[in-house]
Order: C-alpha cells, then structure tokens, then sequence
C-alpha cells in the first residue's frame, strides 16, 4: 500500500525554531497538542519528536485557511507553511524553549484528523497504567517516554563507540539455539521442519561469547536480547537487553577498569555527569549484609541491620521460630515515616509479598510511645537493644523481617529501595 502524498513537504522541525529563524518561511509537521480559539485568532500548539511550536492563524491573512483550522482538533495531523516572527511582547513563554517565537500560517494541509484520544498527551497523565498500555501508541508520544528512548539510543551509541575504540570486536549471536544449563528456564520455539523437536532461545550469549574466545577474537561484544521463561516480578522480565561482552588474557582489575570507564563515558557523553573513579569497592558478603541486594543503591541510608541477636529469644513468635530454624531477624529504620497509615503499611506487606516475605512487621515511633502489633511481646531489655542498635526516635518507622536469609534480604532489599523512591 502506498503511502499517503501531501504537498508541503516538512522544512524544520517545530521544537528547534528559535529567535535567529524570525523572517523565515518554514513549513512544520506534526501533531496538535492543543488548539485555543479566541474569536479571530486561532492558536495551534503543534509537536514533533523535538518539542513544540506555537502557530497562529490570522483570518485577515487568509480566510480559507483560517476557515479550514476551525475543524483542527488534538492530535489532528498537521503540515503547515508559515512565516517564523516574533511572539508580541507580554506573549513570551520562557518555559518554552521557542517562548520566543511563532509561526504566523499561510497555508495549511490536514494530513490526518484524530478521534478524541482517551487521555492528553502530556507527561503529567493522570490514567491507568492499563489505559496507557492499551493505547501504547499515544503513551509513546509523550515526551517523557520519548525521551527515555532517545537516551536508550544515545546510549546504545556510546557504548559502541567505546567499545569499539577499545579493540572489541562486535558479533552477532544465534537466537535459535539448542537448550543450554542455566539459572532459569528457556523459551522453547517448535521446529517446523523437524518436528517434535524445539530450538530454545537464549538466556545469555555465554557459550557463544567463550567460543569467540577460544576462537581467538579475544574482545567482543554485542548489545543482545536475552529470554528467561520465568515468572513475572517487579525486576523480571520475560526478556531484557544487556550489554554482554568478553576478553581474553586480562585480569580482575583489567575487567574493572574497562567497565569503570565505560560507565563514566556514558553518564559524561548523555547527561553531561563526571563520576569519580575507582568507584568504592564493597564484597558481596558486605552488599547482602547491609542492602539486601547484589546491586545495592549506595546513595541513601536504610541499611538492612541484623538484630537476631537482639530478639532471637523474643516471646513474638515470629522473630523467635525464624531463629530457631537458622534464619534472621533484619531491621530498616525509615526515618520521619511514622506518618504512613495503615493503609500503606498493608499496601507495603503485600509488596515485600512478591519477594517471599510472609509478612512485614513494623514499630512507630510515636510521641506516646511505641504503636505496633507485637510491641507487647518484647521485654524492657529487648525495646532497648533494638533502640540502640537502630537509633530509634521519635517519629521513625521501623520495619522487621524474620525469614530465610535470602528471603529477608530480598524484600528488606527492595523495601527499602521503594522506599527511598516515594520519599524523593
């Protein structure tokens, strides 16, 4: 099917006019943000990838289009031929990076008209998730999702020009491949041509990556898809991208130093960031203890602290079974959070679920004394080695998980990264 013919064709892009481009006759393309009639005048908000830019239709400059912009509505399509001028004095918007200028229109061409879409598209969206999902088309028009991907673009750039500049060598791994042992289950895809028989998709790159080694390519990489048929949870995914590479003839710190650099040459390249490097250095034994997680996020406290050895003889009977069958007692203490309600205290129980946790239990810290389900099992001596030992005051709210180990790190882990993440 060919593809729909309009004859003005696109000159610049509306979101980089700027004052320097005032006097020019530029033709737009995009979409209608937003259109506002004020009885002669019409104003026309038109977007593409790069941002906005105002248009005004003037019905003494031309009647006919004028005319044909009264039908405009959101999300019309539009391309437009204009005159680039300066925005009157008093109209200047200087959130607007072209606040400066307007495009004053003379001819005009509806591309495309648009039903009423099922929400406004702009990065302040409130709808569901379900909604944005099922019209994922405009979600995608929003600029913070734009963005995100413009970023992912950039960086995918980057990584290759570094890695490149470094002597690897990038190759292109087989997709369809024969099940191999690893930590999760494979997607498996039926052959047509042999039947009863199924290629697996690929998990990692792994054996692939090592016979590239044994070959003698000594540095590849690539930027691959991966698959793991694995239940969904908040940090899975059915399949996810990674930048997956190898070196031959290195050692721990070579590794570390190539990864080191290529990180600070993406956060200078993409967001103009200077990291400091080396970057500190803790063991995994360490990150467990005090985060959780083997990806810890250093940049705030609510550090996981054991207090097994506080409680472990508690009469609550869920501190002292967990105990007694070899597991532990870990605490956060989410300082100024006392105010939570009930509401999100189940809310925050039933997140730290999809980890394991079979619970979650909780002090505040309340100008009257402590508030919590079970603060009547522990004795005097008890209260005040967990008041020392996770600086308890007025006003805090403290968490407790009592499991496995691996249990209670994970969703302490990711508690308290929620945490951090609704209180910034």
């Amino acid at each position: 099917m060919s593809s729909p013919s309009f004859t003005l064709k696109r000159t610049q892009w509306c979101g980089l006019l700027r004052s320097e481009h005032i006097g020019q006759t530029v033709t737009l393309a995009g979409w209608v943000q937003r259109r506002r009639d004020h009885g002669g005048l019409i104003f026309v908000d038109l977007r593409d990838r790069e941002g906005l830019a105002q248009v005004v239709f003037n019905p003494e400059l031309d009647s006919l289009v004028h005319s044909s912009a009264h039908s405009i509505r959101s999300e019309y399509v539009l391309a437009v031929k204009g005159l680039v001028r300066e925005r009157p004095e008093g109209m200047v918007n200087p959130k607007l990076a072209t606040g400066s200028i307007e495009i004053l229109a003379e001819e005009l061409e509806i591309l495309n008209p648009s039903k009423t879409p099922p929400f406004m598209i702009e990065d302040r969206v409130d709808v569901s998730e379900n909604i944005r999902l099922k019209y994922r088309y405009l979600d995608l028009r929003r600029p913070a999702i734009f963005n995100n991907m413009l970023v992912r673009h950039k960086t995918a750039q980057c990584v290759r020009s570094f890695l490149n500049d470094h002597g690897f060598i990038e190759v292109e791994t087989p997709v369809l491949t024969r099940s191999t042992p690893e930590g999760a289950r494979d997607y498996l895809v039926p052959s047509r041509v042999n039947q009863g028989y199924f290629y697996a998709l690929p998990q990692s790159p792994q054996l692939f990556k090592q016979l590239l080694m044994v070959a003698g390519f000594e540095r590849y990489y690539q930027i691959v898809k991966c698959f793991r048929d694995e239940d969904l949870r908040a940090d899975r995914q059915p399949e996810f991208t990674q930048i997956d590479l190898e070196m031959s003839f290195i050692t721990e710190e070579d590794i570390i130093s190539v990864m080191e650099d290529m990180v600070t040459t993406i956060f200078k390249e993409i967001i103009g960031l200077d990291l400091v490097t080396p970057f500190p250095r803790i063991t995994y034994a360490e990150a467990m203890a005090r985060f959780g997680l083997d990806r810890p996020d250093t940049r705030f406290g609510l550090e996981l602290v054991d207090v097994t050895d506080v409680v472990k003889d508690s009469g609550f009977k869920v501190f002292a079974e967990a105990a007694q069958k070899g597991g532990i007692i870990k605490a956060i203490n989410a300082k100024g959070a006392a105010s939570l309600s009930r509401k999100d205290l189940d809310d925050l129980t039933g997140f730290v679920a999809i980890y394991g946790a079979k619970g979650l239990a909780w002090i505040k810290v309340n100008p009257t004394g402590w508030q919590s389900p079970f603060a009547k099992f522990l004795s005097e001596e008890e209260k005040q080695g967990l008041t020392a030992k996770l600086g308890m005051e007025e006003g805090d709210l403290i968490f407790f998980g009592a499991d496995s180990r691996p249990v209670v790190n994970a969703a302490l882990g990711q508690l308290r990264l929620l945490m951090a993440g609704s209180s910034s």
